[in-house]
């Protein structure tokens, strides 16, 4: 299994199924409750305005869940659901979309224009009642805000078309978070007393499609012919097959069966994009960083020049190539997810922040810290004691292993003897949360704002996990300069003052190395244009290519019939 399938789970938006970055499917509960059409497993509707999506698992069958807030959701839900606004992970992109607008004053009240016109599929008139009401029954519902907003937020009110929040503390970048929350009908959703546990198995959203039909193994969605934006909504069905095991899924992706998914295809030209050249085509846009991340309260880790070291001794080009087929970059060691974030990037850093790989170079910089080898060639730090490392990553996760063992190869030309171990997920995680582990790869990023992936890794007060930052600061990193650059963000409306705050934190990633970044996790993606034109490209990046989280919304209001 791809690790880097699984570990952008976390920057998902509420409501939509992790499973979906599995390819071989293991999450999800086997059964199917009731059916609303005649559609099996065998129709594909593959046949006119219609597409055929890879991406729901199933695990092995369905369940009729499309509960926004609920674990164990469609991966439909996101097509039916809508937010206040679409923003791009990729570029940071904010697109009105529930909300027309937006304006802060000061920086703890910011005020949203709500979209007039607006109706959900039930017919019912959406307007501002309904985004209060969903904001506190996040409140009413902890468990539902695992964003933590309410840790910040004061109050929500209404008058005639906006909505004010109101901050307990400044918070800027809390508008992403906001901007991303879907909204939920108040007369359908008023009168639900346990929000995770409904099945909503007809659900009410304001989005451009609804559930057409349901089996265990397949289910579609149809147009909502009422939705605000109908006329730019040219695919009439959607239709979601259960996804199997990756070589069925490869299978009917390679073979015309299904028209989008996200898979990890070895060989991608030969396995996929030669089958119908004319219209295969995938785009694999970074997603995130993969790192080497080190508990930063053990030695040799708390030593800035062994971390130094080992930037430049691990071979990351190798990793890029062999461990992930050369569908990746190099990560940039300032932690920006370039080029999407490109407008971030310090330019006083060379060469945009990418760690040349020199291992004469990192003998040196050990030698002058203190460190020498025996005559075996083992690294010895100043008090004689050779140095080894356990370095963990989850079990199944191939291309995460295939890198482990190149990062352990590599340091060995250093004398450093690295132990590859692979413990099951939740202990792998859980090690991490208690600060048992010595180093292991990680993943962060995959955020519109960088602020995002700077506090989650930096800030102090996340050293134990709480709140939104569950997970965070695994490496524990403490310095209040750090503390101070990312106080003075969050407070900052200006973007010019966020983009100085930028720069020094890129500074600190560039020089001290909290984590060792490797590469870019990709977003997998593989469509055909045989029926629709218009999907997102290298060359016009309006969205991630994926048929997952809130990218669906952007791109089937931008598929086009082809001529």
């Amino acid at each position: 299994m791809k690790g880097a399938m699984k570990v952008f789970s976390l920057f998902l938006t509420a409501g939509i199924s992790a499973s979906v970055l599995t390819a071989c499917g293991t999450g999800g509960t086997p059964q199917g409750s009731h059916s609303t059409g005649n559609s099996t497993a065998t129709n594909n509707g593959s046949a006119g305005n219609s597409l055929v999506i890879g991406v729901d698992n199933g695990s092995p069958t369905f369940t009729d869940n499309f509960n926004p807030f609920g674990p164990g959701n469609r991966i439909g839900t996101s097509y039916i659901y809508e937010p206040l606004f679409f923003v791009n992970s990729i570029n940071g992109q904010v697109v009105p979309w529930l909300a027309t607008g937006y304006k802060w004053q000061g920086n703890k009240k910011l005020i949203l224009t709500i979209r007039n016109g607006v109706k959900w599929n039930d017919g019912q008139p959406f307007s501002a009642e309904d985004v209060a009401f969903t904001f506190a029954y996040l409140k009413q519902n902890p468990s539902l805000d695992w964003q933590g907003l309410w840790q910040v937020l004061q109050s929500v009110s209404v008058s005639g078309n906006q909505v004010t929040f109101n901050f307990k503390k400044p918070d800027v970048p809390a508008f992403y978070e906001i901007a991303s929350t879907v909204i939920v009908p108040k007369h359908i959703w008023s009168t639900i007393t346990n929000p995770v546990q409904g099945m909503n198995e007809h659900p009410v959203g304001t989005g451009p499609y609804v559930v057409g039909s349901f089996t265990p193994y397949q289910y579609t969605l149809k147009k909502n012919p009422n939705y605000w934006q109908a006329s730019k909504v040219a695919v009439d069905k959607i239709v979601f097959p259960v996804l199997g095991n990756n070589q069925t899924a490869a299978l009917k992706l390679s073979s015309g069966q299904w028209d989008w998914a996200t898979l990890f295809l070895p060989n991608v030209q030969q396995t996929f994009v030669s089958k119908d050249p004319q219209y295969n085509q995938y785009w694999f846009p970074p997603g995130g960083i993969i790192s080497l991340g080190m508990n930063l309260t053990k030695a040799p880790f708390n030593d800035i020049h062994f971390r130094e070291a080992m930037a430049y001794a691990i071979d990351k080009q190798k990793i890029a190539q062999q461990a992930e087929d050369g569908y990746v970059a190099v990560a940039s060691q300032v932690g920006l997810v370039l080029p999407g974030q490109k407008q971030w990037l310090n330019p006083s850093i060379p060469n945009q922040g990418v760690y040349a790989y020199n291992v004469q170079k990192a003998k040196q910089i050990l030698s002058q810290a203190g460190y020498h080898t025996n005559a075996q060639g083992q690294l010895l730090d100043s008090s004689g004691k050779t140095i080894s490392f356990n370095l963990e990553v989850p079990s199944g996760w191939t291309d995460w292993i295939q890198t482990a063992q190149i990062v352990q190869s590599s340091l060995k030309q250093l004398g450093i003897t690295v132990n590859v171990q692979t413990p099951q997920y939740g202990e792998y995680s859980q090690s991490q949360a208690t600060g048992q582990y010595d180093a292991a790869l990680m993943a962060y990023g995959g955020t519109a704002t960088p602020f995002t992936s700077y506090d989650t890794l930096l800030n102090s007060k996340y050293v134990m996990p709480v709140g939104k930052a569950a997970n965070a600061n695994v490496e524990r990193w403490s310095n209040p300069e750090t503390d101070q650059m990312l106080h003075s963000w969050v407070q900052a409306t200006d973007s010019q003052a966020q983009l100085q705050d930028a720069y020094k934190i890129e500074n600190v990633m560039y020089q001290q190395l909290p984590v060792v970044n490797l590469f870019y996790g990709a977003t997998w993606s593989e469509f055909s244009t045989k029926k629709f034109v218009g999907w997102p490209s290298a060359a016009n990046p309006y969205a991630p290519p994926a048929p997952y989280g809130q990218a669906p919304l952007m791109i089937m209001t931008h598929l086009q019939p082809r001529s």
